[in-house]
């Protein structure tokens, strides 16, 4: 077999592996090349960086079916008895849910979000009306020129 050809066939299976695995370590490993070289690949080939980014992200794109499947769908665990499987329940994951909301719709499921935020802000601006048109009363009255600041 020829060298180049050699080469891309190492290319093939590494993008292959990392992108069943998101793991470069691993990838290297399964085309049976050093993880050195791979990188050293990366930079001088920028078709193969490309596939890489790519590889990278079909990964991540597993992981992320799979992290909806275990929110959504749940997964089968066994329950025991006297040391036997006498069953199973499904467990969901709440967390991973969340996640998946916060990267999807961070503007409503952001971390640390206070559904009371916009009216806490809506009654600061009043109190800072309010206060602002006292200073403004008491400023007139001292010029001799305004009523009582307080009519309350």
């Amino acid at each position: 077999m020829a060298e180049s050809a050699l080469r891309s066939r190492k290319k093939r299976l590494f993008l292959k592996a990392l992108s069943e695995t998101g793991n470069v370590s691993e990838a290297a490993r399964k085309a049976r090349i050093a993880r050195s070289h791979a990188y050293q690949i990366r930079r001088q080939d920028s078709e193969f960086a490309e596939a890489w980014d790519d590889a990278l992200d079909t990964a991540v794109d597993l992981l992320e079916a799979e992290a909806r499947n275990r929110a959504v769908d749940g997964i089968e665990q066994p329950r025991f008895h006297q040391g036997k499987i006498c069953g199973t329940v499904r467990k969901y994951s709440d967390s991973l849910l969340m996640f998946l909301l916060r990267a999807h719709r961070p503007e409503t499921f952001r971390e640390g979000r206070d559904a009371g935020t916009d009216d806490l802000e809506r009654k600061l601006e009043g109190a800072k009306q309010q206060l602002a048109a006292r200073l403004e009363a008491v400023a007139r009255q001292s010029d001799g020129s305004g009523t009582d600041p307080d009519p309350e």
